[in-house]
């Protein structure tokens, strides 16, 4: 979700960042991004407006589902702990990691690994969505991950400038190597080439202005633009494509989960045009199936809709 400048969210910028911060650095770990998920669901009955919006965006993806407040009140739960997952970076550790996450599949990384030609992981913004990234990390994976930049669609104050590289500053304890979506892809294409794994986004961008070629498919029965970029990547190295989607653990023990599915298969052997095409239609399949059975995790409910990540209908 993006939340536009109003009036005291300057101070309680100063009041998370600041003291908020440092007092749930001394928590015992997970229970930052508890407490972080606790303030979402508060804000999710206190921002009326936007609460109907997000239910509003649900009801275009879901017309027969009558649990929409029980989703929307996951999705504020979401956006908090991912906006502030920046704080676990530095508390998550190879000591302590699987009290945050388990991996479902790694097996599947692994024998994508063993080929020797790096991985492209593509993701949809679920969860804390670097979560897995950083816990990869930890583990010893190379992980490199593409971003969005800098640039964002809502100009920010003077404080909120100051929150930003804040929340930089913590991202850059995570074991990774970022690498900015507008600028040269070949940095991307030598990591690969040198055995990375790669995260790239298959939904949006977080935060700032779409990057990369986008083509419409049918996403929860909506056409919705899907960056081309996981698929050429895969293509041009030649790297296995697999999918890693991030989602709260709904039974005892860590608080997330990271599934990674097996390889996508797409036309490789056909013309790019083809290549990308059928690409494009296993990431469509892999985000339909996603989101429709944890529709609670995904981050961009704000956006969708005509305009936003909804192609929007002309006459």
């Amino acid at each position: 979700m993006i939340f536009g400048e109003r009036l005291g969210k300057d101070a309680y910028r100063r009041i998370v960042w600041g003291p908020g911060r440092r007092v749930l650095g001394k928590f015992p770990s997970t229970w930052e991004m508890k407490t972080m998920r606790a303030t979402g669901r508060v804000m999710a009955g206190l921002l009326l407006s936007r609460r109907q919006q997000v239910k509003t965006n649900l009801r275009r993806a879901f017309p027969d589902r009558n649990d929409l407040d029980v989703i929307v009140d996951a999705a504020f739960a979401t956006h908090f702990a991912n906006q502030y997952a920046c704080f676990t970076f530095g508390k998550c550790t190879i000591d302590n990691w699987t009290d945050y996450i388990r991996f479902d599949g790694i097996d599947n990384l692994q024998a994508a690994f063993s080929l020797g030609r790096g991985v492209v992981l593509m993701h949809p913004h679920m969860g804390p969505t670097q979560l897995p990234l950083h816990v990869l990390g930890c583990i010893g994976w190379p992980m490199h991950q593409i971003g969005g930049g800098e640039i964002t669609r809502v100009e920010l104050s003077q404080t909120g400038r100051w929150a930003a590289q804040q929340r930089t500053g913590h991202e850059r304890v995570m074991p990774v190597t970022i690498h900015d979506g507008k600028r040269f892809i070949r940095p991307v294409v030598r990591a690969l080439q040198s055995g990375a794994v790669m995260m790239t986004a298959c939904d949006g961008t977080g935060g700032g202005t779409e990057i990369g070629r986008r083509v419409p498919r049918q996403v929860l029965s909506q056409p919705m633009l899907l960056p081309t970029g996981p698929i050429a990547l895969a293509l041009m190295t030649n790297a296995p494509l697999l999918t890693i989607h991030c989602y709260l653990n709904p039974d005892p023990g860590c608080m997330y989960v990271a599934e990674i599915g097996g390889p996508i298969e797409f036309e490789r052997q056909q013309s790019k045009e083809v290549a990308i095409r059928t690409g494009l239609d296993a990431s469509a399949e892999f985000l339909n199936r996603v989101l429709g059975v944890h529709p609670g995790d995904w981050l961009f409910w704000d956006g969708f809709a005509p305009g936003g990540l909804i192609i929007e209908e002309t006459t």
